[in-house]
């Protein structure tokens, strides 16, 4: 007969079997649900990529036919690099326009005729003719590389991660687009293995795990090239747990869930969201304001709103990690309601009261100005500090516009309210004029990147000519951003740009002290007291 140790030995094993079988199906079920929904993301990233190959193709034929129909007998010609440019300035998928002969490049829209580039043979050679390099380094852009796609006697030149843009990218994700009977990758971000190019088989898409990803690939239909994306197995397993804590019994869950919660509040509490929610209760974010001086002039006449993080022991957090992580942590538009416009809020009825004509640029991020929760909170902020139109303005880099129709209305209700909107970082990205076009800006920044080069003599330094050109074209205000020479200063004032920010007038600073280093300005101005340096106001 069996005894008393025994019989509870029995029984906690009985206990345990029956815990483990329903937790064991839920947990098989979710991850059946889960390995779907992974699958469906993998596919959407997939499609998202092949769907801008095939649109970058389809403009890159529309400006290669155009050119050859337009062009005359001596393709280097001037009135040849004239049209090249026209070409390339509309179009949002070129960076360049060139004349090919014998797989050199002899001329090109940004230089003009110059020093042959040599391509070698061709990476990809579609059934239609088309030509295409990868890989591709030129002189005017150095240390970037660039797809060539080629037509008769023309190519155009195409930023090889164009084709790989999302709009929602995440850590971990791998996109690759790839063309050719050999499958030859055109361009790719994150690790993409070579066994997954030849998955397809026949099939318009597929979809599975493969050693520790989520990978999907898909075909197009209209030309030759397929797109493949793979997110982390990570993911998979998250998800799977997600799903499993919610149809296993409450019961059995509450002791691992318990144990799991402290784990997870455990490490937390040194992860970056964690402390920055703690330094948002503490009030330990605050802003600074750097001045925007009038080329023409010289005068202070407004000022870009820079948040700053100072920790209790005195350790500055930099502003691109912990805005980083309040992107990915969905905590940024919490930073920019209980931060930005609170305190700009308290400074700018301050500040426009004495100085009605200054104005205050916040920066915003691609998801305030995909909210319209942002107009309102905006519409109150005119509201509350009386701010004169014009004097408050948004500046979103350019993954903030990333889908126009959708942010459409976000811009027409901010300048319904007097808020004028400036495009940040302007040229780091794949903008182009048509870009610019798109939706109703009121000023374009130039990237501190740029203005660098002028200084240097680099082939890049040519770049901010053509951005310069673009924004003279839709009559668009500029501001120079980074500027620290006199020498860059006075080269932006002979192109037309009307305003700068940088270190040759200020550094940011408290708003304490842009109030007191406004009323000196306008003093000296009104002749009323001896002159301060603007180094003493930096």
């Amino acid at each position: 007969m069996m005894n008393e140790r025994g019989m509870k030995v029995l029984a906690v094993l009985g206990i345990a079997l029956a815990i483990a079988l329903p937790v064991g199906l839920s947990i098989y079920l979710a991850r059946h649900q889960s390995l779907e929904h992974e699958q469906e993301r993998a596919l959407g990233y997939a499609r998202e990529v092949l769907s801008r190959s095939e649109s970058t193709i389809q403009e890159v034929d529309v400006d290669l036919g155009t050119l050859a129909a337009q062009a005359d007998g001596d393709p280097c010609s001037a009135r040849n690099i004239d049209l090249m440019r026209r070409i390339d300035f509309s179009s949002p998928a070129t960076q360049s326009i060139g004349v090919i002969d014998n797989n050199y490049i002899v001329c090109l829209s940004q230089t003009g005729a110059s020093q042959p580039v040599y391509l070698g043979r061709p990476d990809v050679i579609q059934p239609d003719g088309e030509q295409i390099w990868t890989q591709v380094a030129l002189p005017f852009a150095v240390g970037r590389r660039f797809l060539v796609l080629g037509r008769g006697r023309y190519v155009a030149i195409v930023h090889e991660e164009l084709p790989l843009m999302v709009a929602n990218p995440e850590t971990g994700l791998a996109v690759a687009a790839l063309s050719g009977p050999r499958r030859v990758v055109l361009a790719s971000q994150g690790y993409v293995d070579p066994a997954w190019l030849t998955a397809l088989h026949g099939h318009e898409s597929v979809s599975y795990v493969d050693d520790g990803h989520v990978v999907a690939v898909v075909a197009s239909r209209h030309f030759p090239i397929d797109a493949t994306a793979a997110l982390p197995v990570a993911k998979l397993d998250e998800r799977t747990w997600a799903v499993a804590r919610t149809v296993v019994p409450f019961g059995v869950l509450t002791g691992i869930l318990l144990a799991w919660a402290t784990v997870l509040l455990a490490r937390a509490q040194l992860a970056m969201p964690a402390v920055l929610k703690a330094a948002l209760r503490r009030k330990e974010l605050f802003m600074v304001y750097q001045p925007v001086v009038d080329l023409r002039t010289g005068r202070w006449v407004g000022a870009e709103a820079l948040i700053r993080w100072e920790r209790p022991k005195g350790e500055v957090v930099r502003p691109d990690v912990f805005i980083e992580a309040a992107e990915d942590s969905g905590l940024i538009q919490q930073v920019t309601k209980d931060v930005v416009l609170e305190q700009v809020r308290v400074h700018a009825e301050i500040l426009f009261k004495q100085f009605p004509d200054f104005h205050i640029a916040i920066n915003l991020a691609a998801e305030d100005m995909q909210s319209e929760r942002t107009v309102g909170l905006l519409c109150k902020l005119v509201e509350v500090t009386g701010a004169p139109a014009g004097s408050l303005m948004v500046e979103a880099t350019e993954r903030g516009f990333a889908a126009p129709s959708r942010v459409r209305s976000i811009v027409d209700g901010l300048h319904a309210q007097g808020i004028r909107i400036a495009i940040d970082d302007f040229g780091t990205g794949y903008s182009s004029l048509s870009f610019l076009e798109s939706l109703d800006f009121d000023l374009l920044k130039i990237d501190k990147s740029f203005v660098d080069t002028l200084d240097t003599g680099a082939a890049t330094s040519q770049v901010i000519h053509h951005i310069i050109e673009m924004a003279k074209a839709l009559k668009m205000e500029m501001i120079a951003e980074g500027v620290e020479t006199e020498a860059q200063a006075q080269f932006l004032r002979s192109r037309g740009v009307h305003y700068a920010q940088g270190w040759l007038f200020a550094h940011p600073m408290s708003f304490e002290r842009l109030l007191e280093a406004l009323k000196q300005e306008r003093e000296r101005e009104a002749g009323q007291s001896p002159a301060v340096s603007g180094a003493g106001a930096a």
